[in-house]
């Protein structure tokens, strides 16, 4: 199924009930605002999640192949700060290796409208998917509920010609 990810004509191509779920990973605090300014901590964060090969650090925990990028504890809604993950699933009752700046977090069961973003370079296409749903969600029928948000990652996903799925947790 293609879609049109012009701002004002991006839609899920699914609405999805998922359990919860815990993932592994390292995190940053950072606001919209300051990723469209240059100022952000994603990029970072993904090339210390990268660099830093935090996946396999957490190995015998790993319950999938890929990763995920989480956004929770939403301030403001979209508007302020919110905390950003780089991580692994892992299993609910996993003992995590004290490793310096790893922490869990348990995306809580919802309802999800699954984006899919267009096939290109990843560090481009993100963004673009995710301001076209920033204009979807001001329709008043698409009603998020900040509660965890995550984009993920197949393990076999190519960079520089990739193509991921964006969870958005919704009513």
């Amino acid at each position: 199924m293609k879609q049109d990810k012009s701002a004002g004509n991006i839609k899920p191509v699914r609405i999805e009930k998922r359990p919860a779920f815990t993932l592994a990973g390292v995190s940053a605090v950072t606001t919209n605002e300051a990723e469209q300014l240059g100022n952000g901590k994603i990029g970072a964060l993904f090339e210390r999640f990268f660099t830093e090969n935090i996946g396999k650090q957490l190995g015998v925990n790993i319950r999938e192949a890929g990763y995920y990028g989480c956004y929770f504890h939403y301030q403001q809604e979209d508007k302020g700060p919110y905390e950003i993950m780089l991580s692994v699933k892992v299993a609910a009752d996993s003992v995590v290796p004290n490793l310096e700046g790893i922490q869990t977090f348990t995306v809580p069961e919802a309802n999800y409208a699954v984006f899919v973003t267009e096939k290109g370079p990843i560090v481009e296409k993100v963004p673009q998917a995710w301001a076209a749903i920033w204009e979807w969600q001001k329709l008043p029928e698409n009603c998020r509920t900040f509660t965890g948000d995550f984009e993920y990652y197949a393990g076999d996903i190519d960079p520089a010609d990739g193509q991921t799925e964006i969870y958005i947790a919704v009513e």
